[in-house]
């Protein structure tokens, strides 16, 4: 698979300004193309729009980037609009009208060139923010030591990342653009918000029914006891909260099957 921005050669203005026009590329794009009260994307639309248009021109951008420039604050926003990006990218260029699962290696193929380094989408999740974790419960982690990528990743980790990353489905978070100056806010409120739309508590079984990246990430969220807290602390139905305070200790995670089917409006 191709990578889907190769570099090319561009003015030190437009480089410099790279991570400022693919968020404003992708909020535009969001904007226009995204419905949130159905949670769809106009994809067949898309490729032929003039905010896709502006997409590709800020992923242009990014090629020859200097991601060391970003300071402490501006990382993890960068690298969740660069996944965001690619992954809206990707199902256009890639032509995976029948969900990202029909093209076997969309995660580990759809790629893109940032700051003369590739990534493809596993690396971007799992190498930059997720911090080099392995993408499975025991496995290798997906950049080794040395790799000059690592310089590059957010100082820390923030869990709410997992509800911050478009997959293109059902299933998935919303697509959004993240910056700086709002990030910890709109963190949160990508959190509640896809958690308000998931999470169910079935009081007669005492389960609280939480998405299937609770049971793929466990150890982000410290084991099941830590997801149960992060998840409840988040409810915002007084019946849910009424029936957790029922349940008491007896409540116990069941995961969701996640729904890989594309949101196509």
């Amino acid at each position: 698979m191709p990578i889907l921005n190769p570099i090319e050669q561009g003015s030190k203005a437009r480089e410099r300004d790279a991570p400022e026009l693919l968020a404003g590329a992708l909020r535009d794009a969001c904007l226009e193309h995204y419905d949130p009260a159905v949670h769809a994307f106009h994809y067949a639309r898309f490729p032929e729009s003039p905010e896709f248009a502006a997409l590709r021109a800020a992923a242009r951008a990014l090629a020859d980037f200097d991601c060391g420039t970003l300071v402490i604050g501006r990382r993890l926003p960068f690298w969740l609009n660069v996944y965001n990006a690619l992954v809206l990218h990707a199902v256009a260029a890639r032509r995976a009208d029948a969900g990202v699962r029909s093209v076997g290696d969309f995660f580990s193929a759809s790629q893109y060139m940032v700051g003369g380094h590739v990534f493809s989408l596993d690396e971007i999740e799992h190498g930059m923010l997720r911090v080099n974790a392995p993408r499975l419960r025991v496995g290798a982690k997906p950049m080794r030591r040395d790799d000059p990528r690592q310089k590059l990743a957010p100082y820390m980790f923030d869990e709410r990342v997992h509800f911050a990353m478009y997959s293109a489905c059902r299933a998935s978070p919303a697509p959004a653009a993240y910056v700086p100056g709002s990030l910890e806010a709109d963190l949160e409120a990508a959190t509640c918000a896809y958690l308000g739309r998931t999470v169910r508590v079935e009081e007669a079984s005492a389960k609280l029914v939480v998405p299937k990246m609770f049971d793929w990430y466990a150890v982000d969220f410290g084991g099941e006891r830590g997801a149960l807290e992060f998840v409840t602390a988040r409810l915002q139905l007084p019946e849910d909260l009424d029936a957790v305070d029922r349940c008491g200790s007896r409540l116990r995670l069941q995961f969701a099957e996640f729904d890989w089917t594309l949101n196509s409006a």
